[in-house]
């Protein structure tokens, strides 16, 4: 290889080097200031982590399952980008994976099993609102998140948190992955909002490639997120009344109540 050659494969992978965390901040940084948008408002199904999958669509990070990969380290326990750090408490010792790796807002925790000065979370998902500045010898980390689903709040709330006060279990830090659109490749939302149960039937052209059932508005299953593929043709959302709407990548759509005997579909904003 040339040195010249040499030089800008260096200055490529230099530039990766810088890119992909301004490129997360970038998304970290949209994701709080949708948050902030919908304090004391519900996102999604209600649930703490319909918050988290639609800051992360908002924001352009990965909000899909199949594209954040499977659980860990165990089912239930959502992964939601890149591992940043784990925080545990285990045999009377308090531990911090990765203490140097900052943390940043709009950064996501899955928690398992935790105690945080005295208050439980069993199982749940939040979102970094601010961080500290860190140390010489430790990384900022988490002073205040965005949650829901916490104490039967069913909207987004703020709240403050000190990671220094674990007492058991753990909490699981990821950095969102931008998300990587291509063509032919869908991936949506769609939340009822209906006051009663619904099914949406997904089309591609004349074929059913699947059928949503969504409980009612309000509740853990109201909410989804789907993604496939397709040869070129635009999928479509219909439901049992014939109502339908294409699909538009990286949109949220809501089923709705028009009015007290009918039911919709609309695309959500953003």
């Amino acid at each position: 290889m040339s040195r010249l050659a040499f030089r800008v494969v260096v200055a490529l992978f230099a530039g990766l080097a810088f890119s992909l965390p301004a490129e997360a901040q970038t998304i970290g940084n949209s994701m709080v200031g949708f948050l902030n948008s919908k304090l004391n408002a519900r996102v999604g199904g209600g649930e703490c982590s319909d918050m988290a999958a639609e800051a992360l669509r908002v924001g352009g990070g990965e909000f899909v399952p199949y594209y954040l990969g499977a659980d860990s380290p165990s089912s239930g326990d959502y992964v939601w980008g890149t591992l940043v750090t784990v925080i545990s408490y285990s045999n009377k010792v308090w531990s911090d994976s990765n203490p140097t790796a900052a943390v940043q807002p709009g950064d996501v925790i899955q928690y398992r099993n935790a105690t945080i000065s005295k208050v439980s979370y069993a199982h749940h998902t939040s979102v970094v609102n601010t961080v500290n500045t860190g140390t010489s010898t430790t990384a900022s980390r988490p002073t205040s998140v965005f949650q829901q689903n916490f104490n039967k709040v069913r909207t987004v709330q703020s709240a403050a948190i000190d990671t220094t006060k674990l007492t058991a279990g753990w909490i699981r830090i990821y950095r969102p992955i931008a998300r990587q659109d291509a063509t032919n490749r869908w991936q949506i939302s769609i939340v009822n909002n209906a006051s009663t149960a619904q099914t949406a039937t997904i089309m591609v052209g004349t074929s059913t490639i699947s059928t949503l059932n969504f409980t009612a508005a309000n509740t853990a299953g109201s909410y989804i997120r789907y993604y496939c593929s397709t040869d070129g043709t635009l999928p479509c959302v219909v439901l049992s009344n014939g109502q339908s709407l294409f699909f538009e990548n990286a949109k949220g759509d809501a089923i709705y109540n028009p009015t007290s005997n009918s039911i919709g579909i609309q695309k959500l904003s953003p």
